[in-house]
């Protein structure tokens, strides 16, 4: 086994994207895997930024590849916190803790780790500003009191403290204010980066200093494929070895291939449909519950899901930590009916649901079924399929009646979906609870781990009960191998990890 490393949860991101060709050495060929130890990878987003302290810290595509180079302090392990980087920590007082570092840990290029540059890797996250540095807003100071200690002190009590951290990769302190650094970055992990071309192609070599079990594979080769059909041909080719996220109509022909192992697994992604909380008709709970009862989702998702997931019981996936069963929401219109005629609607309105190319597991035919169901008890909605970046950018400025979505609980802990987006603060969806609020601040400030649950039950019940959106799946992940690809394992991440794997 080799070290623990961490595994995140996905952000299901996707777009419709150019197909680019990628060249590889020539071990990379031939029928069958025997002799080979490169693995040949397909990935289906594109990898266009190895940093992962800003705008890309939460980006599928850079995760994908930055787990097999940094490693972290803490890891997520079968649901639970466990050490990477740092051997034990502790809290001498709710707003300490103090993490203790492994000795004789070395980047790859043989630079002795040290808690400078756990420092440092934590503050370029914070400083990044991208999408998780407000996961740290209660830090107040970073200390390292020598080599091995690094003391980090919050404002108030910060219970996510961990979860947090095994989103911190850590790098050279003295890399991190260098950005060519990314072009080939390095750190403690199984590989290091050969060559990069952003948005086609990442090669790894092996890290032959590395700590732990030296991996079988010599070289991981990405290339992007955009065109499910392309992925597909390319594995049938045999022009790579692995693929993910294919949809489930492709999966059933895959099986059948003798050739192939296809392997589907829970994740912490999940389907949903947000209202816009702040715009009318939106502004009342009825109108939002009279959506739901109005999707005889049952059907949909039998018809259009099979093999994509489970029905979701709760705002969270079941694998996510605070994840709790709520009362599901039935198909019945005349309910729905009613809804809208005690909100002032008795005959319906006109809205608009939009959502970005290529965003969604059979994005378009869930939205034209919803849209039939819908216009069952008089509500007319217009779909509006965006490019990615003019969806981000209404979405991001409440430019909106009703959005679909995927998304990903990434830490594997509740805070990072309920308390950044579900906050009156956090302004992503136009609703604003102060029970809520006062819920989600409790929990996140909560050290007690048990506590903690029980709060985001209370919390996702409140944001099922508001319909502040629609969830109906939690999302399962797909991988497909060659026969030849052995010591694969997935993780409810969604972000295949290849360190331990090898060609037979």
């Amino acid at each position: 086994m080799r070290n623990p490393k961490t595994r995140l949860g996905a952000l299901a991101l996707a777009g419709v994207m150019a197909l680019t060709a990628c060249s590889f050495d020539s071990d990379t060929g031939g029928d069958g895997a025997a002799g080979r130890t490169t693995l040949r990878v397909a990935n289906p987003t594109p990898v266009v930024s190895l940093n992962p302290y800003a705008a890309n810290s939460a980006d599928q595509p850079t995760l994908t590849v930055v787990q097999e180079v940094f490693e972290t302090l803490v890891s997520r392990r079968d649901g639970e916190i466990v050490p990477n980087l740092a051997e034990k920590w502790t809290n001498p007082d709710p707003l300490t803790w103090q993490f203790t570092l492994r000795s004789g840990v070395t980047f790859a290029d043989g630079t002795p780790l040290t808690s400078a540059d756990a420092k440092a890797s934590v503050q370029a996250l914070i400083d990044g500003k991208g999408p998780l540095a407000g996961l740290w807003a209660a830090v107040a100071a970073i200390d390292t009191p020598d080599e091995r200690t690094l003391t980090i002190r919050t404002s108030e009590a910060l219970g996510t403290m961990l979860s947090n951290l095994t989103l911190v990769w850590i790098a050279p302190a003295a890399k991190l204010g260098d950005q060519s650094f990314f072009a080939a970055p390095y750190g403690t992990g199984p590989f290091k980066v050969a060559s990069f071309t952003a948005g086609q192609s990442v090669e790894l070599v092996r890290n032959d200093a590395y700590r732990g079990e030296r991996p079988k594979l010599e070289k991981i080769s990405y290339r992007y494929i955009p065109e499910i059909s392309g992925r597909v041909t390319a594995l049938e080719n045999d022009e790579i070895d692995v693929t993910w996220g294919l949809p489930p109509d492709q999966l059933t022909g895959l099986r059948d291939d003798d050739r192939l192992t296809v392997t589907s697994f829970p994740t912490y992604a999940n389907y949903y449909i947000w209202f816009n909380s702040s715009r009318k008709p939106f502004t009342d709970p009825r109108v939002r519950q009279a959506m739901w009862h109005a999707l005889n989702l049952d059907t949909i998702t039998k018809s259009l899901f099979d093999q994509a997931g489970t029905p979701a019981a709760g705002p969270l996936p079941e694998a996510v930590f605070g994840a709790a069963k709520q009362n599901p929401y039935g198909h019945d219109p005349a309910r729905a009916k009613q809804l809208l005629a005690e909100a002032g609607y008795p005959n319906g309105f006109t809205t608009t649901m939009m959502w970005s190319t290529g965003c969604c597991t059979n994005g378009n035919s869930f939205a034209d079924a919803m849209i039939s169901d819908w216009a069952k008890v008089g509500i007319v909605v217009k779909p509006q399929e965006l490019e990615r970046a003019s969806w981000l950018d209404r979405l991001l400025k409440l430019d909106w009646d009703s959005t679909m979505t995927t998304g990903s609980t990434v830490t594997g802990d509740a805070d990072f979906t309920l308390a950044r987006l579900y906050l009156s603060t956090a302004k992503r969806n136009g609703y604003a609870n102060p029970e809520l609020d006062k819920i989600l601040l409790q929990a996140r400030s909560e050290l007690d781990q048990d506590r903690r649950a029980e709060l985001y039950a209370q919390a996702g019940k409140i944001i099922w009960a508001d319909a502040v959106g629609i969830f109906p799946l939690d999302l399962s992940g797909n991988v497909v191998l060659r026969k030849g690809v052995q010591g694969f394992t997935p993780t409810p991440n969604d972000l295949p990890d290849f360190a331990g794997v090898s060609l037979d």
